[in-house]
């Protein structure tokens, strides 16, 4: 009985081990996260009043410097701007996750992050399973540039770099999906 205990703790010991290799070996926002490539017949509608989009240079959290057009890879970009301890945000993830299926490889979106250390964020990319490119912006550089004074925010960048249009609090999903077929055409 002993000996039964003994070898089904260390098999519980080595399951935990190996689920925890895993989790640390799960890309986490970085340049596993970016876009691959744009879906056969892909077409996109510039807005033509849109202004230049702000810079997005910055790293990933994974130290993976990227910038506007390696974010968006010729395709519309949703940035969403948040924070770890932002519960708010938390709650964008299901318009995000919902837009993402719907658009597929025809959408970019990345998150642009305030926080200031790189360990909360990590932890944080574990426990919601986000999928998507994180640019850690611990000076709020790039929040300042998109106006963004608290998240969430939410900004839709076309495929030719315009601004489409910023959300402070946040995009509803109905008014992204509008504003996303006006851009997405094929």
């Amino acid at each position: 009985m002993r000996l039964a205990r003994g070898i089904r703790s260390a098999v519980i010991a080595a399951t935990l081990i190996a689920a925890l290799a895993a989790c640390g070996a799960e890309p986490r926002g970085g340049a596993e996260r970016m876009p691959g490539e744009l879906s056969d017949g892909a077409s996109f509608t510039a807005v033509d009043d849109a202004p230049a989009a702000p810079s997005l240079e910055g790293e990933l959290v994974d130290g993976t410097p990227v910038d506007l057009d390696a974010l968006a890879a010729g395709r519309p970009l949703v940035v969403q701007f948040a924070a770890t301890w932002c519960t708010t945000c938390a709650d964008q993830e299901a318009a995000l996750a919902a837009v993402a299926r719907e658009y597929g490889d025809d959408l970019a979106i990345a998150i642009v992050t305030g926080d200031e250390q790189p360990a909360d964020v990590t932890a944080y990319l574990d426990r919601r399973g986000l999928p998507y490119p994180v640019i850690a912006d611990p000076d709020l550089r790039i929040w300042r540039a998109y106006a963004v004074t608290e998240p969430p925010a939410t900004a839709l960048i076309d495929a030719q770099g315009g601004l489409v249009r910023v959300w402070p609090g946040g995009a509803v999903e109905s008014t992204m999906r509008e504003q996303l077929d006006r851009i997405i055409t094929g």
